[in-house]
């Protein structure tokens, strides 16, 4: 029993080695069920980074295309409001002459009107001179 002895610690040993590959091997598995899960999270991340990145490209094209209609926008707005401004230009030049020559026929028509009052007197005067020339003819009736 002397050889017995000298053999329990090795077969000690070896339960204890047979022990820790075990404890080894439960840590490989755990190890790989834990990359496994983390691949699958990796997975999972990549997949979400792919579909901001193509959703960030949409907008940044949708951003893009909205700013090309807002310059194409604001050109058109400044062009009607030059055309606006000239028109308006345009149209205070046709008043202010428009102005002008109603105020020179005003005149004109408070001319003639003062050349037909004279004229009206002028005539009044005239047909009661004839009138009374008239009435020194022989033979005009007397009213």
């Amino acid at each position: 029993m002397a050889g017995w002895f000298t053999i329990t610690p090795m077969l000690q040993d070896l339960d204890s080695l047979a022990a820790r590959i075990g404890q080894m091997v439960q840590f490989a598995r755990q190890l790989q069920t834990e990359r496994t899960a983390l691949q699958a999270r990796l997975k999972n991340l990549e997949q979400e980074r792919d579909a901001l990145r193509d959703q960030l490209m949409r907008r940044e094209a949708d951003s893009s295309s909205m700013n090309e209609r807002i310059a194409i926008h604001e050109a058109e707005l400044q062009a009607v409001r030059a055309e606006a401004e000239a028109s308006q230009a345009t149209l205070q030049i046709e008043a202010t002459q428009y102005k002008s020559e109603c105020e020179s026929i005003r005149q004109r028509l408070a001319v003639s009107q003062a050349d037909a009052d004279r004229l009206r007197v002028v005539a009044d005067k005239a047909r009661d001179s004839i009138d009374s020339i008239l009435m020194r003819l022989p033979g005009a009736s007397q009213e």
